[in-house]
């Protein structure tokens, strides 16, 4: 009779959890897409749509998720701002078995909370190419507070492969200021009376701002550039679930002529409403936003790029007059303005709450100088009160016990933009993968933020509190942006025990390697984990990846030629070149560099000069203003000393300037000089005149073509 009884109630159970299962099937297939006027046939969807279907649960659902991958290459699937079981988070290698080509893997796992939330690859570049979607979950028999609830998935699109658009990254990290037509100047400066400010980066060797690594062809909302919901009337209480599943860019979120609306939930976490007429979306972010439609005929929602080089647009109501948001002017590379938000992070100390040019401003980071807007309709346009985290307090307390062991880590976020490598406390991933943490401590970290580009940072598998002067009512996320030059100071209660990523949410800066892994201590991954990276970690991309690219410069009275071969911090360069087309004048070098960081090289190898080969050893090293200089030793008991620098004369002309000195024991030193003056016609092309000088013909002078390649 006990068992009988077990064996009921063990069947009650299980149909209870059974009939609590919400069950997916989701297909990744590889298809054309075309969204622009473009076939591309390496896109990637789920169930033939990009993005991919919304995942609705209800919190104490189970879900379970079969994914089936119909693709010839391995893929995962991360449930990005779900706590769920440390092996069903999605990526390979750390947390979950790979999902091969033919074959299929299912997720289970509890539903433990409501929100806004998304889905994505997090296997080589596919969130690039279509794989994400959002995620909806509900409170259980919650009443509606609003007529109206959109999802709003904010995306990037590339027609090309986002491995092309790597390497063209690795090649040169300002590659696609040319589609973007983004050409910071002297000429510029001055105009933006910011000489000062371009001369103050120069010393410090930092470079402009750039906004966006990326130039894409679309941005688009749910998949599509352009779209409506003709169904609201005035009067309707509308919520918008904003997610940017974005690889790279963050979006300026408006409504109508910039009207007010309400944030009250970050990352899927409810904080007090706040009434902004802006945010600025950062990368893997989500937020909602509630709003009554006007007595008027239709509102435009728009989602601008932050470097204001596109749009999607949602327009919500019906009639022939749609309120539309204001054009944005184009942001100034010239100083440190430039939209980005003041996130407050500093210990725990108060904020004011600034948000670099949000209140009181007509935009994010203006240049009047470069907009097409006039000083009349400046004036006629509406102030921004852009959203700031210091805004933001949670609806309850979120304070973490005193008696709670404590453990600090400082992370400084660098990188490289002529090499494209990105660290962590001048680490890639590839140097040093994991972050310790003890079960039950409390982890505090400092973000710094050492680079002229936002980072936005997403912990797997936790939430953490964003010290931003809120005291005990400090707001969760689950990612952060963290302002170029900015600081940012977030803590998590380590309570659940695993392996779990941490990383810039921009996929290009993560790929080349600002990321690491938060491990427990004790905690080791499984045999088949491990085996599945033996078996497929090759196939990946990583940041010490090989990547090759290549110059070469043909004028009339000279020809150049250089080739770079670089793996994370070791770099190859074989170059050679001829004056006049005379084979007695050829040069040429093969230089092994090693990177100390991105100032700092030294290298070895061999060069050619006079029909003689000669051993060399030496370094190079950027001072300040932006001047390259390297230094070696010849076995012929020579010194070379080489100086040289490419100066931005106004947009798209450029002027290069290099000196090379000789100096021996035998005879007095030797200079030759090279100054050339060359025109971007292309993402890859360059025309222009040039000066040359040396001991064997003199001074000469020409026109020639230089031409970038990858591969």
């Amino acid at each position: 009779m006990k068992r009988y009884i077990a064996f009921l109630l063990l069947s009650v159970c299980l149909q209870a959890w059974a009939a609590g299962e919400k069950k997916y099937e989701l297909n990744v297939e590889q298809i054309t897409a075309n969204l622009t006027g473009v076939d591309v046939p390496h896109a990637l969807a789920i169930n033939g749509s990009i993005p991919a279907p919304t995942l609705r649960f209800e919190v104490g659902d189970t879900a379970l998720i079969k994914v089936n991958n119909f693709t010839g290459e391995p893929t995962t699937l991360h449930w990005h701002g779900l706590l769920v079981p440390w092996d069903q988070d999605g990526p390979q290698f750390a947390n979950t078995r790979i999902i091969e080509p033919g074959k299929s893997h299912t997720f289970r796992f509890l539903i433990t909370h409501a929100g806004t939330y998304w889905y994505h690859s997090h296997t080589e570049l596919q969130e690039q190419r279509g794989l994400y979607g959002a995620i909806v979950i509900e409170e259980p028999n919650a009443q509606a507070q609003v007529d109206h609830d959109f999802v709003i998935v904010m995306s990037d699109w590339t027609n090309e492969h986002p491995q092309d658009v790597l390497a063209n990254l690795k090649m040169e990290g300002h590659y696609y200021a040319y589609k973007k037509d983004f050409f910071p100047s002297v000429l510029g400066a001055i105009r933006a009376g910011k000489i000062w400010d371009y001369i103050k980066s120069e010393w410090t060797r930092m470079g402009p701002m750039d906004l966006s690594d990326v130039g894409y062809d679309a941005f688009l909302i749910n998949g599509r550039e352009k779209q409506d919901h003709k169904e609201i009337k005035a009067g309707d209480r509308v919520k918008l679930r904003l997610i940017n599943a974005s690889a790279s860019t963050y979006f300026y979120a408006n409504l109508g002529k910039l009207r007010e609306f309400e944030v009250i939930e970050k990352d899927g976490v409810k904080v007090q409403p706040v009434k902004v007429n802006e945010i600025l979306v950062g990368i893997a972010e989500t937020y909602d936003i509630v709003f009554t439609m006007p007595e008027m005929a239709a509102l435009e929602f728009k989602a601008t790029a932050q470097d204001i080089t596109g749009s999607a647009s949602m327009v919500l109501g019906r009639g022939h007059h749609v309120e539309r948001v204001p054009m944005k002017m184009r942001p100034s590379p010239y100083g440190m303005d430039h939209g980005g938000m003041d996130h407050g992070g500093g210990h725990g100390r108060d904020h004011d709450g600034g948000n670099d040019g949000g209140h009181g401003d007509h935009g994010p980071g203006m240049d009047m100088k470069d907009s097409q807007i006039s000083e009349a309709e400046l004036e006629a346009m509406p102030m921004t009160n852009r959203l700031s985290y210091a805004m933001l307090k949670s609806t309850e307390m979120t304070m973490f016990d005193p008696d709670l062991p404590r453990r600090d880590y400082t992370l400084e976020l660098d990188g490289d933009m002529d090499r494209y490598t990105w660290t962590i406390n001048g680490k890639s991933f590839s140097e040093e993968k994991y972050l310790m943490v003890r079960y039950g401590e409390v982890v505090r970290i400092t973000f710094k933020n050492k680079t002229m580009m936002h980072h936005p940072m997403h912990l797997h598998g936790h939430f953490f509190r964003v010290l931003n002067g809120q005291g005990h009512f400090a707001p969760k996320f689950h990612t952060v942006d963290v302002k170029p030059m900015g600081e940012v100071v977030i803590e998590f209660h380590a309570n659940e025990p695993g392996i779990w990523f941490l990383h810039c949410h921009n996929l290009y800066h993560m790929k080349m390697g600002m990321a690491r892994l938060v491990k427990y201590e004790g905690f080791e991954r499984p045999d088949d984990l491990i085996a599945d990276e033996k078996k497929w970690s090759g196939y990946m991309t990583h940041d010490d990846s090989a990547f090759t690219s290549s110059e070469i410069t043909l004028g009339s009275n000279f020809a150049e030629a250089e080739i770079k071969i670089s793996k994370g911090r070791q770099q190859v360069d074989v170059s050679f070149e001829v004056d006049q087309y005379d084979p007695e004048t050829f040069e040429g070098e093969l230089v092994f560099r090693n990177y100390l960081n991105r100032y700092l090289n030294y290298y070895g190898g061999m060069e050619v000069e006079d029909a003689r080969a000669m051993a060399i050893v030496g370094a190079a090293y950027t001072i300040p203003m932006n001047v390259q200089v390297q230094t070696h030793l010849r076995s012929d008991q020579k010194l070379i000393v080489t100086l040289s620098k490419t100066v931005p004369l106004v947009s798209r002309l450029f002027l290069d300037v290099k000196a090379r000195g000789k100096f021996g024991l035998e005879k007095s030193s030797a200079w030759e000089f090279e100054s050339g003056l060359y025109y971007q016609v292309g993402a890859r092309t360059q025309f222009g005149i040039n000066y040359r000088y040396n001991e064997h013909t003199g001074p000469t002078y020409g026109a020639g073509i230089k031409v970038h390649l990858n591969k």
